[in-house]
């Protein structure tokens, strides 16, 4: 029954989505986005398989003290057993905290049962102003990469984010997406100030000792480059597994050499990955403006976008956007999501089609799991879509698509 359910939702979700990838897949220069596309659905030997594979996403959660159980309350809002999750808390949080993260995980039987989430041991010193969170971000991806190598997609989230749609939902819908595809926010349009900040020379000393101290600023700035263009955009990223592997196994100088720069910038969390995509010529057509997140700022000036609350609900839900933050801890608009979009009771994993217990208000209905690949998605998919295909009615495959932000 499970598997008619979705056979009936994806016609009724996906129709638009596919012939939107039909028609920039056609109009498009012959590359390999149009080839996957045609392996999946119009390749003869394929014909009965009436949908694509589905996608298995890698997920980076990390949080700072007092985090842990923010963690796991995001973690079974998002838990899929095909995905790959990886918890990390910063040096702030205790090393009991970490025990009791790992202990957290290990008392689900379904995290054991599918062995598919991790809590980092070592913990790192991360300092915002710095360039510690981009190390942060790069050393949990090359742990997600060498750990597993089966997944599409990699995402990086905090302790204050949120889902706004099932794991069936996103999984379903990002089925029909080029795999190469990036979500990644960016602009080149960088204010003089910006610029200014990004030609300083800081050193994070958080980088190179196991504590954390002032950075160190350097009387004299740096020559702009000229081998590149500099793109700025937010922290939070959904990359292709080969932009990941791109950017730490770097088979040419450009990852190599935006490290070295970057390594020595304010924040360079937040251009790392626009540079590197938009400089690449391999990536720089695969990138969405976009990184399917909601936010809210009370002022563009400030460095970071105030705290979502009931306020924003209608806003959040009508967006589409697969995830929001920042949540203050336990806000009751987590409460409303978890009721009305998740399904999900308290301390409970977000029901999906791999749940065999009958879902019923208070009770776990993934304590008995089935086959994984059994999806069924709801109304939120459809809103999903939709804002996919705005994002995908402003990208083309036959340019540079960073050039035009």
């Amino acid at each position: 029954m499970a598997k008619i359910k979705r056979n009936l939702l994806v016609s009724l979700f996906s129709i638009t989505l596919l012939s939107l990838l039909v028609l920039v897949l056609l109009f498009s220069s012959p590359l390999t986005l149009r080839h996957h596309y045609y392996h999946h659905f119009f390749s003869p030997s394929n014909l009965a398989i009436p949908f694509p594979p589905l996608p298995k996403i890698a997920y980076f959660i990390c949080g700072t003290n007092n985090d842990g159980p923010r963690i796991t309350r995001l973690l079974l809002a998002i838990y899929h057993p095909r995905n790959y999750y990886l918890l990390h808390l910063d040096h702030r949080a205790s090393k009991e905290q970490r025990e009791q993260l790992a202990s957290s995980v290990q008392s689900f039987e379904a995290f054991v049962a599918a062995d598919n989430v991790n809590v980092i041991e070592k913990a790192n010193w991360v300092n915002g102003e710095g360039s510690t969170p981009l190390a942060l971000v790069l050393h949990g991806a090359a742990i997600l990469l060498r750990c597993n190598k089966d997944w599409d997609w990699f995402v990086n989230l905090d302790a204050s984010d949120y889902p706004l749609l099932p794991q069936d939902d996103f999984l379903h819908i990002l089925s029909f997406m080029p795999r190469d595809f990036n979500f990644i926010e960016h602009t080149s349009n960088v204010s003089w100030k910006e610029y200014q900040r990004i030609l300083e020379i800081v050193v994070d000393p958080s980088l190179y000792l196991m504590s954390k101290g002032r950075m160190f600023m350097a009387m004299k700035r740096r020559k702009p480059p000229n081998a590149y263009r500099f793109f700025t955009g937010s922290s939070h990223v959904i990359l292709s597994r080969k932009l990941v592997e791109f950017s730490i196994l770097g088979w040419d100088n450009l990852p190599r050499t935006l490290l070295l720069f970057f390594s020595n910038t304010k924040v360079s969390h937040r251009g790392y990955f626009q540079t590197l995509a938009c400089n690449s010529k391999e990536f720089s057509n695969t990138v969405v403006n976009s990184n399917l997140r909601f936010i809210e700022w009370d002022d563009h000036r400030l460095k970071e976008p105030r705290n979502l609350n009931l306020s924003d609900l209608k806003n959040m839900m009508w967006s589409g956007a697969a995830f929001a933050g920042k949540f203050p801890p336990n806000d009751p608009v987590l409460d409303i999501i978890d009721l009305h979009v998740l399904h999900r009771s308290k301390n409970m994993i977000s029901p999906g089609g791999w749940c065999l217990d009958e879902l019923g208000r208070g009770t776990d209905s993934c304590q008995q799991w089935g086959d994984p690949n059994i999806l069924r998605p709801g109304p939120a998919a459809m809103k999903f879509e939709k804002l996919l295909m705005r994002l995908m009615v402003n990208t083309t495959l036959q340019s540079n698509i960073c050039n035009r932000h």
